[in-house]
């Protein structure tokens, strides 16, 4: 597994330098078709490349998830170069340049603001939207501009390879799930199917062209679920250090990557009071050490941005909001229209995009999954044959993700998962959902919806996906009648995630946005 990991980070990295180079030079304005072109070659070298390793047998399940990823890495690479800076973005913002002392709002600004003046903001990042933000990302983002610029590249270009990195983050979550999936113990179809939806599920393709932080906070929350995971198999002071260090950057890239530590400070609880209970007086020095250390690297990194807004500024986290006469305010409508049960009408599956009006749809579920498939697009000019496609695609995914959340418990409460992994991942995924319903109500507007929240979620349904497999085909336990119809509800379940996936990557191939 180790080599198949290092072969798989040396692919990602040297593909996004590809695609760096390619941005960073007279390709960027060649044509799309031109763009298109050169991705079919690649595409059709790839295909080549199966071919060969299935006729001469060297398909084993490294190779497997090494070509799988492959293919994903060229998806997002794809994306990245048929999309520009400022398209599909949130709250982007924009960019003047070196030559002016304009200070821009949003991601793109924040970065500029870094890469002009060489510092942080040093106005109240309350006052200038999306300045609020942890900087980790932005600063990380400003490293790589500056590089593209020390190496000749003219200032347009070295915005546009902005990309780069977050392509670079979504690329990484691919390998960080496989290494969740193979932590649990998961081997063949399971793994595959598991992995193959974060592989082909568009919410990660389409931030891989982002400019915000979304994509680096997913990945510090992959992360530190497998992190997790394998600190509960083995309990030691290394995979503290590396947790409390995964949390501090993930909350200093985006504050609700802390949502995560919640559950773990279940498990912590749960272990130390394992420990009291054992009466061992050296186990417990121990421990109470290693929990310290955990403490004293996590606190400082994490609350670093909160502590300087309060003591600078005096400002207590939060986020700035459009104000009540924004098309996008919900908190006119009741509760129970925002977060209760959908009526039919609520999911407009005649025509299933987010319509960015409240008025249209307040629903937080349904803009939920309008979102998860098709960003926020709104698309007027669909072909019918794509718009017939994306109305089977999104009646699927719905149909499909409520029986997958209902499969992730299932799998958790199976008595063959480890009681603390289950503890945990069942937590995480309830809490995700509470913390979202909970942002919802304290910043109502239609743009706190989107799926780009709680796109961790993607993290539990491969594991619901690859554990089914494992449970419920791979050694099924025929005893009764339910687990005799499991194994079919699991062929049913996978069948549904396939096509899904083959129709929304067929989509997104033929819709002329990108």
């Amino acid at each position: 597994m180790k080599k198949t990991s290092r072969g798989i980070t040396l692919t990602i990295l040297i593909s996004c330098l590809l695609i760096a180079i390619l941005q960073g030079s007279s390709f960027f304005y060649t044509t799309h078709y031109t763009k298109i072109l050169v991705l079919s070659c690649l595409f059709l070298c790839y295909l080549g490349g199966m071919i060969y390793l299935k006729l001469s047998g060297r398909l084993t399940e490294n190779t497997i998830v090494f070509m799988m990823i492959l293919l994903g890495v060229l998806l997002r690479c794809g994306y990245v170069l048929l999309s520009g800076l400022y398209e599909r973005q949130h709250d982007a913002g924009a960019y003047t340049g070196m030559g002016t002392d304009f200070v821009n709002p949003g991601h793109i600004g924040y970065i500029e603001y870094i890469y002009k003046f060489h510092k942080l903001p040093d106005i109240n990042p309350y006052e200038l939207f999306a300045y609020y933000h942890p900087p980790l990302h932005h600063i990380i983002s400003y490293i790589w501009l500056q590089i593209n610029i020390w190496l000749g590249v003219s200032e347009e270009l070295a915005f546009e390879n902005l990309q780069i990195v977050t392509l670079l983050y979504s690329c990484l979550c691919m390998s960080a799930t496989w290494k969740i999936l193979k932590a649990l113990d998961i081997k063949g179809n399971g793994l595959y199917i598991g992995l193959a939806f974060m592989v082909f599920h568009p919410a990660t393709i389409v931030m891989a062209g982002s400019v915000n932080n979304d994509m680096l906070t997913i990945l510090f929350m992959c992360l530190i679920i497998l992190e997790s995971i394998r600190w509960m198999q083995n309990k030691n002071l290394a995979g503290l250090i590396r947790l409390a260090l995964y949390i501090g950057f993930g909350m200093i890239t985006k504050l609700n990557s802390a949502v995560l530590a919640i559950p773990l400070g279940i498990i912590f609880l749960k272990h130390f009071v394992g420990v009291i209970r054992s009466k061992d007086k050296k186990a417990i020095l121990n421990w109470i050490k290693n929990y310290c250390i955990f403490a004293v690297i996590v606190i400082p990194i994490g609350l670093s941005w909160i502590v300087r807004n309060l003591v600078r500024f005096g400002e207590k986290p939060g986020v700035p909001v459009p104000g009540e006469t924004s098309p996008m305010y919900t908190e006119t409508f009741s509760l129970w229209n925002r977060l209760g049960i959908p009526s039919l009408a609520d999911w407009n599956f005649a025509f299933p995009f987010h319509p960015i009006s409240a008025k249209a749809c307040c629903n937080t579920w349904v803009i939920m999954f309008h979102t998860s498939l098709f960003a926020e697009e709104y698309p007027t000019d669909l072909p019918d044959i794509l718009l017939v496609l994306c109305q089977i695609t999104f009646l699927l995914a719905v149909v499909f993700g409520i029986i997958t959340v209902v499969l992730l418990f299932a799998v958790l409460l199976d008595r063959r998962t480890d009681r603390e992994i289950s503890l945990f991942l069942l937590a995480g995924y309830i809490i995700m959902l509470i913390s979202f319903a909970a942002f919802v109500i304290i910043y109502p507007y239609t743009c706190s919806s989107d799926f780009r929240y709680v796109a961790i979620c993607l993290v539990y349904i491969c594991i619901a996906l690859g554990l089914g497999n494992k449970y419920y085909l791979e050694a099924p336990a025929i005893s009764n009648k339910l687990s005799k119809a499991a194994p079919i509800c699991m062929h049913i379940i996978n069948a549904g995630i396939v096509t899904i996936l083959t129709f929304i990557t067929v989509i997104y191939l033929f819709w002329e946005r990108w």
